[in-house]
Parts: structure tokens; C-alpha cells; sequence
């Protein structure tokens, strides 16, 4: 039988938020010297690496012995993937634009 999380606040839920930021805005911060047609695509792409990143390492704590599968940990990520993603939209677009929104 599988254990239900009900730990919605637990410690490690900051740390979750901070290590998904991490890897979203790094990876942006990587596609940004791609040319998109849209920084939304490099928003998007630092999104799903970063959330792939966090349902495979939540997969893999849950095969260990004394841990399960958290779906608040998976919640947390998604704040962290998408905090990073904003990060990854604006280092792309100010990549390639003036501060007035013109190309360079």
C-alpha cells in the first residue's frame, strides 16, 4: 500500500522551491543566446527541464527505503520551475532587445 503525504509545509518544501529555481533560471540563462521568435519558448523550455528534473528525483526518493511519493514536494516544484521561468523569459528577451523592446 502506497503512504499518502499529507506534509503540504514541510522543511525541505524551501529547498524544493530554491533548487527548481536554480535549474530553471540556469538553463534559461544557458537558451537566452538563442534566437526564439518568441521568449516564451525559452520560458517554456526552462520550465520542463527543470519540472522533469524534479518528478524524476521525487521518483527516484520514492523507490528508497522510508520514503514516498510527495505530490506537495512535485506543488513546491512547480512555484520553483516557474519563478525560474521568468527569470529564463526575461534573460532571453533582454538578450535580445533594447529596454525600449526594439531588436538589436
Amino acid at each position: 500500500m502506497t503512504k499518502i503525504c499529507n506534509d503540504k509545509t514541510g522543511s525541505d518544501k524551501k529547498l524544493h522551491v530554491f533548487c527548481e529555481f536554480i535549474i530553471a533560471a540556469i538553463i534559461g540563462s544557458l537558451v537566452s543566446f538563442i534566437h526564439f521568435p518568441s521568449a516564451w519558448i525559452a520560458a517554456a523550455i526552462a520550465f520542463v527541464v527543470a519540472f522533469a528534473f524534479g518528478i524524476w528525483k521525487e521518483v527516484k526518493d520514492a523507490k528508497k527505503q522510508g520514503n514516498h511519493f510527495c505530490v506537495w514536494d512535485l506543488a513546491w516544484d512547480l512555484v520553483g520551475c516557474l519563478a525560474g521561468a521568468v527569470v529564463a523569459f526575461l534573460a532571453n528577451y533582454y538578450t535580445w532587445h533594447d529596454i525600449a523592446g526594439n531588436l538589436i
